[in-house]
């Protein structure tokens, strides 16, 4: 099932096909939104960040798209699925057609958030690097490198990758964004590096502030040389959850630091 401009249709090709071939074919601004136990986490974060986007590409932004409305469009799609599933991803999607700004929602089950521990090898991807700035927050700006280094990191045998910028800093891994444990420190690159100011990242970075973790936060310019002066590194993002690295090349990790965090975090979105 699809929300299609408010309108639900079961398939794509019973789309508007000005509207298929925009989907298709113009240039789009996505967003992803969790449905954790039946609430949408971090909603107000989300909008501000779908409108922000909406703004830097200069997308026309419609008087009806308030926080509210598009909140309703999201759930729209929830009578149609039985049983109504209690955790889900929604996937929205913005584009341009004849000058008008539109939108396609689409959702799927998914698990809740979680700890994953199993092996989980990354490498740094030093084909293409990201653009250090602003610009390079929205999720849009680097989509084609992120979908090569995607295809690297399947032809190298690794889950996944870390990104660097022009710099030679560290950016994000390709799933979500990358935390460096050392000590008390909870270090990860700050958003002017050229990593993407996920919703879950804000909202982490938040309970970390106000919680009295027991680790003191770090925005950091990061070297390459940081991944093997840590003790653990894990990748946040709000498809999965906390991803624990297992190695970096020869540098093992544990996980056992992260299990506790992990658990703390989850439980404050109870």
């Amino acid at each position: 099932m699809y929300n299609c401009n408010g309108a639900l249709i079961p398939h794509l090709n019973l789309a508007d096909q000005d509207l298929l071939h925009s989907c298709t074919n113009a240039f789009s601004i996505f967003e992803t939104v969790r449905l954790q136990q039946g609430q949408i986490l971090f909603w107000e974060t989300h909008y501000f960040r779908i409108i922000a986007s909406l703004r830097r590409y200069r997308f026309h932004i419609p008087m009806d798209y308030t926080m509210e409305a598009l909140q309703d469009e999201l759930l729209k799609l929830h009578p149609h699925k039985n049983p109504i599933p209690e955790n889900a991803l929604f996937q929205l999607q913005f584009f341009t057609t004849k000058g008008k700004t539109q939108f396609i929602i689409s959702s799927k089950e998914a698990l809740p958030l979680r700890l994953d521990i199993q092996p989980y090898s990354i490498d740094l991807y030093k084909e293409a690097l990201i653009t250090s700035g602003n610009l390079s927050n929205l999720s849009s700006t680097h989509r084609g490198l992120r979908i090569m280094a995607a295809r690297y990191a399947e032809e190298n045998g690794l889950e996944d990758v870390v990104l660097l910028n022009e710099q030679k800093h560290l950016v994000e891994a390709l799933k979500g964004t990358l935390y460096l444990v050392q000590k008390d420190q909870l270090i990860t690159p700050k958003l002017e590096s050229g990593c993407q100011d996920f919703a879950l990242r804000t909202a982490f970075h938040h309970w970390l502030e106000n919680q009295q973790s027991t680790y003191h936060l770090a925005e950091e310019d990061l070297n390459p040389f940081a991944l093997q002066q840590s003790e653990a590194l894990f990748v946040l993002s709000l498809e999965q959850g906390f991803q624990n690295i297992s190695n970096y090349r020869k540098t093992n990790y544990s996980q056992e630091k992260i299990t506790r965090l992990f658990s703390d975090f989850t439980s404050s979105l109870a």
